[in-house]
């Protein structure tokens, strides 16, 4: 009617349209999208490969600087270590050299010999390094005239007291097979000799030989008694 004509001429009633038709797709359309997205995640994928290339590379050069500088560290260390055993050596050299000397200036020459008592107390074992770390040897009197004079030496540091001090002799490596300590044989002897106490009387438990300072006369004893000892030392003056 002409009414409802006039509400539709003026607008107040919407007119209805059709949806429009959603346009076909395009296959060819569907595939170049996808290519360019792999391709563009390829690229991707490249610039990271080629930053860890380059990270990778980088930290090669560090390593090989790092592994440089060790190796020069290294060899620093040996030269230092070198250095340490040097000057330690020359220690040990100075250390005997003046352990020689005090032993000829505060001992008592004998021939081509000095002695000197050092009145601390040592095992047999101790007083032989202590000895050697002077630059000497444990005292070894070889015949009557050395053995007399050691023990006037001796009598003369300790008196009025008595006291025994270690020799460089013993049996340790033969029961009865008294041996100086260079390895050689004793062939004299100075054995206290008396009805009470008749030396050598340890046998196998005592191997070690001690001289009394009252009248040099010589003892066996247990190895690891601490005592005073005895060394002797070059006397290059002599000599």
């Amino acid at each position: 009617d002409l009414q409802s004509e006039v509400k539709k001429a003026r607008g107040d009633v919407p007119d209805i349209h059709p949806e429009p038709e959603p346009e076909p797709t395009n296959p060819v359309s569907d595939f170049e999208n996808s290519y360019n997205y792999v391709l563009s995640r390829l690229a991707g994928m490249d610039q990271a490969i080629h930053k860890l290339n380059v990270g990778h590379y980088t930290l090669d050069v560090k390593v090989s600087q790092l592994v440089d500088r060790l190796s020069r560290l290294d060899s620093k260390v040996g030269e230092l270590e070198d250095n340490i055993r040097e000057v330690h050596q020359h220690s040990k050299d100075n250390r005997k050299e003046m352990g020689r000397l005090e032993g000829c200036q505060k001992g008592r020459r004998v021939g081509y010999k000095c002695y000197l008592v050092y009145n601390n107390y040592e095992d047999y074992a101790g007083a032989s390094r202590k000895c050697m770390e002077r630059g000497g040897r444990m005292a070894m009197p070889r015949d009557r005239k050395e053995q007399e004079a050691l023990a006037d030496y001796v009598k003369a540091f300790f008196h009025p007291g008595n006291w025994p001090v270690w020799l460089g002799v013993n049996d340790l490596r033969s029961e009865g097979m008294y041996l100086f300590e260079d390895g050689t044989r004793v062939s004299y002897f100075q054995w206290r000799k008396h009805f009470l106490s008749s030396q050598p009387d340890g046998g196998r438990r005592e191997n070690c030989v001690a001289m009394s300072s009252d009248d040099g006369d010589w003892w066996d004893h247990y190895c690891d008694r601490t005592m005073n000892y005895l060394c002797e030392f070059d006397d290059r003056e002599a000599l």
